[in-house]
């Protein structure tokens, strides 16, 4: 069984062939989250009314993944995240309890003697303890489930699930919840990359924090309403082009400061010499995923950015990949089912 887990900041996402009919995936998603409502029999009964899972949980009932947003209601209190800035929280028992649940469910039983699941981490992979300590843990989850973990960078995954029009050469950008990951590839072979530590969360923590969106508990705490502005993003037809009102000029204003990062990033990794070597010619397409990468005007402000730090010259198109929001998984899915195939030429040699 050959399959593929994106754990993502705000998604965490599974794939696999069908047992039974191989031309068709399966696919199963799961919100990075959970709400914690307050132990009463009141709460309780109603869970169990409207069937909504729970545990118990040192004082508090606890909902997870897609769970949560059922029984939000009940809590004033936001959801909590189960990776803190991309990172497993070493302070947060049950968010490990509760990724170790979640990829469970996600992933299928095991078949057959060669049982492979290409992974793809959150957060920054710079070599740093913290880094490893993540990178372990989520590995130790998929082996636990059976598999033997396969690393795959999230900008290598969509390469490989959009690129096949442009021979798998160019340029691939993931904007996801917490970070965005640039690669230049050749063929499917990845020359340079880079992650930066930023995402749609720093926008929509920005937007919430400028307006005040707020909520509070039954303390008066205050949290920032995260989820009222991502609803807000999504009802709201807004073009970053040709924004209208102080939140979407803000808006608009914050993703040209994550493009700037972007286009500053990529014109180093084109100015690299693995990249110069094997890419001397210009006229590279590039490649977007990531749900952030959907909003309406992105690849027109991404433009103007190439321009900026003049590179615009050196790309041929800029385009989204078909589904954006599950590019980086399907793609994780044909890494590892490129790589089974090359292990039994590895055994013989």
């Amino acid at each position: 069984m050959i399959c593929a887990i994106d754990f993502g900041s705000c998604w965490i996402r599974s794939v696999f062939r069908n047992p039974t009919i191989s031309d068709r995936l399966t696919m199963y998603a799961e919100k990075a989250e959970y709400a914690v409502v307050a132990d009463t029999e009141q709460h309780k009964q109603t869970l169990l009314d409207q069937q909504i899972p729970f545990a118990e949980c040192e004082g508090s009932l606890v909902v997870a993944g897609n769970a949560a947003v059922n029984a939000r209601w009940l809590s004033r209190v936001p959801c909590a995240p189960l990776f803190a800035d991309g990172i497993v929280p070493s302070d947060d028992p049950p968010a490990r309890q509760i990724l170790g649940l979640l990829t469970e469910a996600i992933l299928p039983p095991p078949r057959g003697k060669q049982n492979l699941c290409a992974v793809t981490v959150p957060g920054l992979q710079d070599g740093s303890a913290r880094a490893i300590r993540n990178e372990e843990f989520l590995c130790r989850l998929v082996r636990m489930r059976g598999y033997k973990p396969l690393i795959v960078a999230p900008a290598e995954a969509a390469m490989l699930a959009a690129g096949n029009d442009a021979s798998f050469t160019g340029i691939s950008i993931v904007m996801g919840a917490e970070t965005t990951n640039i690669a230049v590839a050749r063929y499917g072979s990845i020359l340079a990359c880079e992650t930066l530590e930023i995402g749609s969360n720093w926008i929509d923590s920005e937007i919430a924090r400028q307006f005040q969106v707020q909520v509070w508990d039954e303390s008066g705490n205050t949290y920032l309403d995260l989820d009222s502005i991502r609803q807000w993003k999504v009802k709201t037809e807004i073009h970053l082009g040709a924004a209208i009102g102080d939140r979407e000029r803000m808006m608009s204003r914050l993703y040209s400061v994550v493009l700037d990062r972007v286009s500053r990033t990529v014109a180093l990794l084109l100015a690299s010499a693995p990249v110069r070597n094997a890419l001397p010619r210009p006229g590279l397409s590039v490649i977007l995923a990531g749900g952030a990468t959907q909003a309406d005007g992105f690849i027109n402000l991404l433009t103007d950015r190439f321009i900026e730090h003049e590179i615009a010259d050196k790309i041929l198109s800029i385009r989204l990949a078909q589904d954006p929001m599950t590019a980086v998984v399907r793609g994780g899915l044909i890494f590892g089912e490129l790589e089974a195939r090359s292990l039994p030429v590895e055994k013989v040699a």
